[in-house]
């Protein structure tokens, strides 16, 4: 029997919200035995409130501390809007600051991603995203653009939420939103749900099917990237292509 929980990996993830909520859960639905993920959350109510964001970037260097310190293998930043709160090049300044604070391998959603199309081999992107603010959406769309894709569509709409509501969204309402941002799309050979808070893993392969490319979310590529850098290489089934790729 392990000597205890997180035997396999602890992976430390800086979660951008006051409450872990859709990511903790997905992340237990899809990784095999023995990986743990220790959660820090920041302090992000509402993406669209500046202050937010600036007070997550600014908790980070004691967070990171404190997941080295409970034993993380892994740090991983999530949050886009917090992420490229600091400019174009405010996720590179991120994944240096947990690096070097950490000593640890370090990654964030936004680099998990630029991995993840890398590997599935896409360059065209229809991004579908929930921020209701079109600036949050054109940041993602040029720092995909600067790492070498073309954004073939770009849709952001208001739910009406806070983040620390989204997981409320309901399957269906996410799954035909990312259909219609896919058609809408000229020539998209990937969907993109840039976001810990949407919902995905329920319903990524009956997306895939139906649109006929792969679905990623912040979620899945943040997940599958974290097994790829600790060299966890164990089929998991069932939450889109990208993991046939482990």
């Amino acid at each position: 029997m392990p000597a205890a929980y997180g035997w396999r990996a602890r992976i430390g993830n800086l979660n951008p919200t006051i409450i872990a909520s859709t990511f903790v859960y997905e992340f237990y639905k899809v990784v095999p035995s023995g990986v743990m993920l220790l959660t820090r959350n920041l302090s992000v109510k509402d993406v669209r409130d500046q202050a937010d964001l600036d007070a997550s970037v600014a908790l980070m260097e004691d967070a990171v501390k404190e997941l080295k310190r409970a034993g993380a293998n892994l740090i991983l930043a999530a949050g886009i809007p917090v992420l490229l709160s600091a400019g174009p090049n405010g996720n590179e300044k991120i994944l240096k600051l947990l690096s070097d604070l950490s000593g640890l391998p370090a990654i964030t959603t936004l680099s998990s991603a630029v991995d993840a199309f890398r590997r599935l081999a896409v360059k065209r992107l229809a991004i579908a995203t929930a921020y209701g603010k079109p600036e949050l959406s054109q940041k993602l769309a040029d720092f995909m653009q600067a790492q070498g894709f073309e954004v073939a569509g770009l849709s952001t709409i208001e739910t009406g939420l806070a983040s620390i509501e989204k997981p409320k969204m309901d399957f269906s309402f996410v799954y035909n939103y990312g259909k219609k941002v896919f058609r809408e799309a000229d020539r998209a050979d990937a969907l993109y749900f840039p976001s810990s808070a949407w919902p995905t893993v329920e319903y990524v392969e009956y997306l895939e099917r139906d649109i006929g490319v792969p679905v990623l979310s912040s979620a899945l590529a943040a997940i599958w990237n974290s097994l790829r850098v600790l060299d966890i290489h164990e089929p998991i089934r069932g939450y889109g292509r990208l993991f046939s790729t482990l």
